[in-house]
């Protein structure tokens, strides 16, 4: 026969089909449990995924929701060590180096690349200081800080190294403002007190005063002047001022060295000379004290015998020029005596004998 029929295979029997079956479901079993295993490992991965190891040199910030985990700023903070957190979104870790010194650059007040060849300063692309005695100066300054308060350095401000440049930018300005330009290239003057003040520690003071009203939780522990120089400009000038500053300064030296070798000498000479005529005085009073004294008790001899006393003197006083004659000769009474002056000192006066003249009786 040329048609030919097609039969469909006979049905499995039960016990085929039940075997299949029982093999789909426990291979689905199966899958659910590694589904099932997979997912409470996934649950308890996310569950840790929160914990995280706060490193010694800095402290950490824990938020839930957006909003500070504790009650008191000391909770706030959370210290090296293991932290146990929520996951994220639900905690947020922020971590803050407490411990680490940063530093930022204040380099707006320098002299910018493109006018360094020009001739004019332009106040809006070259920065610059302006200082007490109206000189211009540029100045490149390296600011060194410490995070004092991490809740407030985070929450307070969103760029706080960009506030922090520009509070230290203004404390510069305003502080060179009051000094002469000098002093500024020297970093130093000369307080009313004698004291040394430094313009570095002062610009940190001034730095310190704001960061504090401002509230950002920084500590500045130094402030480096790394470059301040005159304006390309005013260079040739400065350099001029400066060589006559040194001048004068070299000059002033040499006369505090010539005052200071001279004041002494000049003072020792006028001890001296006060010594010496302190005691010619007090010589000269004594001897005229035990003068006044012996011519009192002599004046008293003499009212009480005059004669005597006189004849007394006399005869002192006739002895004393004997002493002090050198050579005595006697010549007869009624000799004319001759005396030279230029030959007084080499030889004797000459003696002339005259007669003696005969008295009427």
């Amino acid at each position: 026969m040329s048609d030919q029929r097609t039969f469909s295979p006979p049905p499995p029997p039960k016990e085929n089909r039940s075997r299949h079956s029982e093999q789909i479901s426990v291979g689905v079993s199966a899958g659910m449990r590694i589904i099932g295993f997979l997912a409470v490992l996934l649950l308890i991965l996310f569950c840790c995924s929160g914990i995280t190891m706060v490193q010694p040199n800095e402290v950490a910030l824990l938020t839930r929701f957006g909003k500070l985990v504790g009650n008191t700023p000391t909770e706030h903070v959370q210290p090296p060590g293991i932290l146990l957190a929520l996951p994220y979104p639900i905690d947020e870790v922020i971590r803050i180096p407490v411990k680490e010194e940063r530093e930022v650059a204040i380099d707006r007040l320098k002299l910018s690349s493109t006018g360094s060849n020009t001739t004019a300063l332009d106040p809006i692309r070259d920065g610059y200081v302006l200082c007490g005695d109206q000189h211009i100066l540029q100045t490149n300054v390296r600011v060194k800080y410490r995070i004092s308060d991490p809740v407030a350095f985070h929450f307070q401000a969103d760029q706080p190294e960009r506030v922090l440049k520009e509070a230290a930018a203004a404390s510069i300005v305003q502080t060179i403002a009051g000094w002469n330009a000098m002093d500024t290239l020297r970093l130093q003057r000369t307080a009313i007190d004698e004291e040394v003040e430094r313009l570095p520690i002062s610009v940190r003071e001034s730095l310190q005063k704001r960061l504090d009203q401002l509230g950002l939780g920084i500590e500045i522990s130094a402030v480096e002047f790394r470059e301040i120089i005159p304006t390309p400009q005013l260079a040739e000038a400065f350099e001029n001022v400066q060589s006559e500053q040194i001048h004068i300064e070299t000059r002033k030296r040499e006369a505090e060295g010539f005052a200071a070798r001279t004041i002494p000498q000049a003072e020792a000479n006028r001890y001296t000379l006060v010594n010496e005529a302190t005691r010619f005085q007090t010589d000269v009073t004594t001897k005229a004290d035990e003068e006044v004294t012996l011519f009192d008790k002599v004046y008293a001899q003499y009212l009480a015998n005059p004669d005597l006393v006189w004849s007394r003197l006399y005869l002192e006083a006739m002895e004393q020029i004997m002493q002090s004659v050198g050579r005595l000769k006697f010549v007869a009474p009624g000799t004319r005596i001759v005396i030279s002056p230029k030959s007084s000192a080499e030889k004797p006066p000459s003696v002339v004998n005259e007669p003696a003249k005969e008295q009427s009786p």
